[in-house]
Parts: C-alpha cells; structure tokens; sequence
C-alpha cells in the first residue's frame, strides 16, 4: 500500500499545484518544470493511480513540454486546456481512490487497438460500413454538459470562420492551426464525458487536419468538405444534447457519425490535387471541356506521349483525336491562364500613393539617420539597427517600384500586325523580329513609348526597306527584316530599332537641309552630325508623299515624346546595310538617378542620362571664342560653358572654371560644359513635382528631397542647353568675363 499512497500524494500534489494556481501560467517554466518532474514521478510509480487518470495526465504533459520546447502555436490555448482537464480531474468526476475492481470511466485518449479487436484509420484494409443505432448519454451533470456545448457551439463558430480564410488561402498555416486547436478541445472534454460519438468524430477530423498541420497533406477541396461535414454533424449532436438537458438523458445521432467516419476512412488526401485559386489545367483537360475529344484518348494519348518523349499535344494530333487547330487553341488558352494566375488588380492610384509613401519613408529614414544629434551616437546596438533600417528601406522601396513594372510584350506585339499591314500597303515583304519582350518598364511609359515605335517602324517599312527586286539586285533577300529588342542596362531601358535597308543618305539629307535653310553651304558635318538633322520639324528626304509616310516625317514629335518621359534618341547608319534608332528610358518615372552638386548655397541634381564626365580642367584649357563665347576645351574639342549660376540666378563660392568643376553633358549630339562649385555625388532620388506654376520654368525638370531635409532641383539639360543657345533670357549673361 505505501506505493499506492505515495503515487496518491504526488497526484495530489500535481493537481494542487495546477488547479489552485501554484504553476503562474505558461510563461513560468520553472513552475513547470516541477509539475513535469511530478508526472516523471508518477510515471515511475507501478501502482495507485487509476487507469482513468493515464490519458489526461499523457495529454497535460504532452502540453507541458511544447510550451517549454516552444513548439505551441498557442501556448494560452494549451494551458486553458491543461486548466480544463484539471479542474475535471478536481470536480470528482475521477476520484482517486477507485479500486481496481470499480468501474471505470473511459480515458480521454482513445486506447490503441490490440489483438485486432478494431481497426484503425490508416489500417491497409477498407473498413466495412458500421451500421450505429442511437448513442444513450446519461447527463448525471447536467450543468458540466450545458457548458460543454455553449463553449463548442463558439469553437464551431470559429471553425467556419477559419475555414473561410483557408477556402481563399489552402497554404495559411494560421488559419489551419486555428481549425485545429478547437477540434482538439471538443475532442478532449467530449472523452471526458463520455461523449462517445462526438469524441470519434473529433478525433478523427483533428488527425486530418494534423496532417495538414505538419505539411504531410494539402489543403484540398475534399479536405475542406470533410472539415465543414463534421462541423454540420457536431452541430446536429449539440443540438440533441441541449434539447435533453433537462430529461436527464439523451439520443444522439450516432448512425450520422458512423456515415461520416466510413466516408473519411476512405478518403485519401494525397490523391488529391492541391487546390489553387488559379490552378492552370492541362492541355488534355481543356481539350476534354471543349468536347473536342474523350477522356479516354487523352489517357492513351499522355500514355503514348510519356512513352515516345512526345508532347501529349502531337500524340493527340498522331492518334486523330485532336486537330493542329484545337491543340493550338487549347494551348494558347493555358498560357493566358498561365499569364493571369495569382494576380490581383490593384487601383492604379493606390498603387501610386503607396509608391510615394515609400519614397516618403525613404526620405525619412535618410533625414533621421543624418541628423547631427543621430550621428553622433556611438552605441553599436543602434548602428547595427540603422543599417538593418537602411536595408530593409531600401528593398522596401525596390519592391514598391517593381509594383509599377509591367513587360513590354503587350507594346511590341501590337507592332507584329502594324508591320503585317504596312508590308501589304507598300508592295514590300518585311517581317518584324522581337527579342526582350519580357523586359519590363514602367507602366506609365508603356503606352507612351507605342506611338513613337509606330512612328519609326512606318518610317523603316517605307522608306528603309527596299522592295524585293531591289534587294534581289544588291543580293539581299527578297524580304526585309525589322529588329525590334528591349534589354535592361543598369538603371536604364534600351530599346533598338533596326532594320536592314539601304540606311540613310547622307548627300540627300545634306540637300534637303541646305534648300530648308537648317544649314548653310560653309557649314561641314559629319555623318553623325548630318542625321540629326532628320529630327528637325517636317524634315524629309521624301520627294513623293505615301499613305505610309517618308523618313524623317514625324521624327521630331518621336524624339520629343522620347525626351519628355526623360529618354534619349540616337541614330545611327551603315549606307547599304540598314538605319538603327536607340532609344534610352529610365527604367522608372518614379526616381531618377543623378549627380548630386552645389552652386553656391543651392543643390541641383543632374540626370546621369545625360552626364558624360566630371573634370577640373587646367587654365590653359579655358578659351573664348570671338572675344565673348567661353569654351572648355576636353581632349582636344571645345565644349562651350554654361555657367549655372547665371542662369538661376545665384552667387557661387568658384567663378574660375580652373578652380571650379565642369560637367560634361550630351544635347543632340554636341558636348557642354556645366559650370558648378563642388559635386555631392552620385544619388537616386524621388521625383517631385513643383507644382503647376513652376512647371514650365526652363532647365528644371522637377525637385527632390535630400537626406537632410533641403529641396534640390532636377536639371532638365535640354531646357538648360535650349536658354543658353537663345542667349541671354532670363537673366542668362553670356557676355560676362572670367574675373
């Protein structure tokens, strides 16, 4: 007896301990630690403690250390279960002084099965359909049953709310431990109770969405059936015990719960297809829904495809059962299914808030980190967090901006039937060949960049490419070809447009300028120089107008629609051999990459696009031109000076050029010289607009904010290059002297 009466005193000791709030809750781990080295104890013990009391103590310290281990999802939930089953142990309802001949009531785990008495659900053989008569429940406790159901109506409730979340999102692993802990709860007070029916029935859902839990099965749709089945049975049995609480028994359905389980324990969830919002079907399956052909060929068909290495598409056409054409459409079908799946449609304008507030909270983080009172902060903890800040910005603010990329396949391929009907309309035979479709751009330039495609591809087919007895003549195939590609060059979008014609005539362009006036009979320029002068308005070699158009016409309006989303054009010509356009896009409307500098007290940002180089240049290498204009000479060329202080009107700390900095820049072809004190450096920033009174203000393109908080101003280097060749407007002196 002294074994018995010990295993009895630990018990009480255990059940004290955890009952009258000894253990503080499941943040006190050494508390349980104790109540664990309790139950080790009680392990260790071969006699004394009731069968009755094996499964709930098995289960409480199966909590006990997933809380300690860290592995609950819950940890409140788990220990308001442990408190439950203690407080049941507590109640009377299990006395600890049964003896070993009383009855017994049935542990909370289901014991396993022995000697093949039953068979569990993973048992190789089927099981055979159980026919159940009704369940008679004994409500000797009818308040501890009125509780029972009120808290598992509420746990059903909070099933099909989750199920709802798993329904649109079968991978939330949330949503699935939220259907699974409360299964687990009505499973263990129903074993308690004696709730025969309603226990299996839980317990069998709850090693269901375990599995589903640990990842060894997917959410499937017949996976969320059988959930939401037993949420309809459990309904029905709650419903026959309240109706009973006051007749001092019940019937539950249990020929219910027997349909169910049978229907479950044949369920197999790994046959199952994980259930996607936009599942992409097969060829076959879509071939199949059309009516186009049987189930059965198919299945002969991917058989005979899997054997051959063929595609099922060809085995299909092989065996008859399919059409060149259905195949086609069938596939065609998959791949817009393929290109719209697991896509959301956003508002263009939150789109473009939540973009801005990035770029906000970028500017933030740099004002805050640049501080003088923040830098001056030494402890490691908050440098190592201020880098941790800057990295996370800093993706932040990629990932916000690749939101605004969209692939420039949609624009290039409106191109295909432009060049199919123009071909046919000039009695010429070209093709367009496309390489980089899937490039992406700002979605804001898309559709901008598509009119002036039109425009040089109109161009090239009339007026580029040959016809076919011509290009027979030189020995090129009868038929011309367009290169149109797109590629991604560091923070730029370079779009070529190439074709293979007779190029651009140098002579005839020369002509053509001299008769409009562009130039005059002493002026000398190079080839480069010579087919600029295409992009000068209602500039043309044509001497017949078409229905197409001639080379050169519209070129203007191309290269300003080109300038205006902040990009560069440049031709370029090999007479005989073909005209190639490149066109240069920031890769995002949204930040502009740029070299920071200072004039005087003021910043300004010039484009990288348009910046070829930065140099103190020597006093030698300062010259003027007929008394007046100031030059730069850079490696044996003169670039002329445009000093920046002149034009904004602001007094700078360096007026000596050989004191100062200069900045190469690029306008259609020819070299200038920025005139500026000191050079930042390199920084991308976020555009802001100046408003619509600043917007037409010349040589500024837009305003951004620096780290510290003060406003720089955007170069628009085509607006500055424009005021200082008109010599003079707004406050521009070109006739000041170096001092």
């Amino acid at each position: 007896m002294g074994g018995t009466e010990n295993s009895l005193n630990i018990a009480r000791d255990l059940l004290d301990r955890l009952s009258n709030g000894v253990v503080a809750g499941p943040e006190d781990l050494m508390g349980i630690g104790e109540c664990l080295n309790l139950l080790e104890e009680l392990e260790q013990a071969d006699q004394g403690v009731p069968e009755s009391w094996h499964g709930p103590l098995e289960t409480i310290k199966g909590l006990f250390k997933k809380i300690i281990l860290e592995e609950s999802p819950d940890p409140e939930a788990d220990w308001r279960e442990i408190q439950s089953l203690l407080d049941r142990l507590t109640a009377g309802s299990v006395e600890p002084g049964h003896s070993p001949g009383e009855e017994e009531p049935p542990p909370l785990e289901d014991p396993p099965a022995e000697g093949g008495a039953e068979t569990s659900a993973s048992s190789d053989e089927e099981p055979a359909s159980e026919e159940r008569g009704p369940e008679t429940i004994q409500m000797e406790d009818p308040e501890l049953i009125k509780d029972f159901v009120e808290e598992a109506k509420e746990h059903l409730a909070s099933i099909e709310l989750n199920m709802v979340s798993l329904e649109a999102d079968p991978q939330d692993r949330e949503a699935i431990n939220a259907v699974f802990r409360p299964f687990h709860s009505i499973k263990g007070v129903a074993g308690f109770l004696n709730l025969e029916s309603i226990h299996e029935l839980s317990h069998e859902v709850e090693n269901l969405l375990d599995e589903a839990r640990s990842g060894s099965i997917d959410v499937t749709e017949g996976v969320i059936d059988i959930v939401l089945g037993a949420v309809d049975i459990l309904k029905v049995l709650l419903g026959e015990l309240e109706a009973a609480l006051g007749e001092g028994q019940a019937q539950l359905s249990a020929n219910l719960v027997g349909a169910f389980l049978n229907r479950l324990r044949r369920f197999d969830p790994r046959a199952e297809t994980p259930r996607e919002r936009d599942q992409i079907p097969k060829v076959g399956e879509i071939l199949v829904e059309k009516g186009v052909t049987e189930p059965e060929r198919v299945e002969s068909a991917a058989q005979q495809a899997q054997e051959s290495g063929k595609r099922i598409g060809e085995a299909l056409v092989e065996q008859g059962a399919a059409s060149a054409m259905d195949v086609a459409s069938a596939l065609r079908e998959q791949r817009k299914i393929k290109e719209s799946a697991a896509s959301v449609r956003v508002d263009t304008q939150k789109l473009d808030n939540l973009v801005d507030m990035v770029g906000e909270l970028v500017i933030a983080q740099s004002m805050v980190l640049q501080n003088p009172d923040v830098q001056v902060i030494k402890d490691q903890k908050f440098q190592k967090d201020s880098v941790q800040l800057r990295r996370i910005t800093a993706e932040l603010q990629r990932i916000s901006m690749s939101l605004r990329m969209v692939p420039i396949k949609s624009t290039f391929q409106k191109l295909i039937r432009l060049v199919r009907d123009l071909s046919r309309k000039s009695g010429k035979s070209v093709r367009l060949e496309m390489r980089g479709e899937e490039t992406e751009i700002d979605r804001n330039m898309v559709e901008e960049i598509y009119e002036p495609l039109v425009h040089m591809i109109r161009n090239a087919v009339d007026h580029g490419i040959e016809s076919p007895d011509e290009r027979e003549r030189v020995g090129k195939d009868p038929q011309g070809t367009i290169y149109l590609t797109a590629e991604q060059k560091g923070g730029n979008i370079i779009i070529e447009l190439q074709d293979d014609g007779k190029g651009l005539d140098a002579e005839k362009i020369r002509e053509k300028a001299l008769a409009k006036g562009l130039i005059s009979p002493e002026d000398t320029l190079d080839d480069r120089a010579t087919y600029e002068l295409i992009f000068h308005p209602g500039f043309s070699t044509k001497d017949q107008v078409t229905d197409v158009s001639g080379r050169g016409v519209g070129m203007d309006v191309v290269r300003r629609s080109v300038e205006e989303l902040r990009g560069k054009l440049e031709v370029s010509s090999v007479p005989g051999h073909g005209t190639r356009f490149e066109l240069k896009l920031p890769l995002t409307m949204a930040i502009i990459d740029g070299m920071v500098i200072c004039v005087g007290t003021e910043r300004y940002v010039v484009p990288t696009v348009a910046l070829r180089e930065s140099l103190r240049p020597g006093k030698e290498a300062y010259h003027t031109v007929q008394g007046s204009q100031e030059m730069i000479k850079v490696r044996d060329q003169l670039m002329p000076l445009i000093r920046l202080h002149e034009l904004f009107d602001v007094e700078p700390r360096l007026r000596n050029p050989w004191e100062a900095l200069v900045l190469v820049v690029q306008e259609d072809q020819e070299f200038y010289c920025l005139l500026a004190d000191e050079i930042v450096g390199r920084q991308e920033v976020v555009i802001k607009s100046l408003g619509s009174t600043l917007r037409h203000v010349k040589g500024i393109s837009g305003g951004a904010i620096l780290g510290d908080g003060k406003v720089a101003l955007i170069l628009d280097v085509k607006g500055v290059v424009s005021t200082y060749e008109e010599g003079g407007k707004n406050g521009f002196d070109r006739q000041r002297r170096v001092a």
